[in-house]
């Protein structure tokens, strides 16, 4: 009688209709940046998402070479799309 009593309730969990799955991806928008000169520290991001769930945005880091990652990037039902560059003495900030 146990064991009839918990399929009953394990079937039930699957039953049951799940919450919150339903909903849109909410828009937005989201961006740092760190800036240290006396560690020659650089990098940061920017990232906005849309309501289809498609999320576009890039990245940087200032590479102890002298050069500057960037990814720029592109994530939706296709996948993760990354496209990465380098630049040459590409420091951040200048002045």
């Amino acid at each position: 009688m146990r064991f009839l009593l918990v399929i009953c309730l394990v079937a039930s969990c699957f039953a049951a209709p799940q919450q919150g799955y339903d909903e849109a991806p909410a828009p937005y928008d989201f961006n740092y940046k760190v800036e240290n000169p006396p560690t020659n520290t650089y990098f940061g991001q920017n990232e906005v998402g849309d309501i289809t769930g498609r999320v576009t945005g890039s990245y940087y880091v200032y590479l102890p070479d002298g050069r500057l990652m960037t990814v720029e990037y592109v994530s939706d039902q296709n996948g993760y799309v990354p496209r990465i560059t380098f630049s040459q003495n590409g420091h951040p900030v200048h002045g």
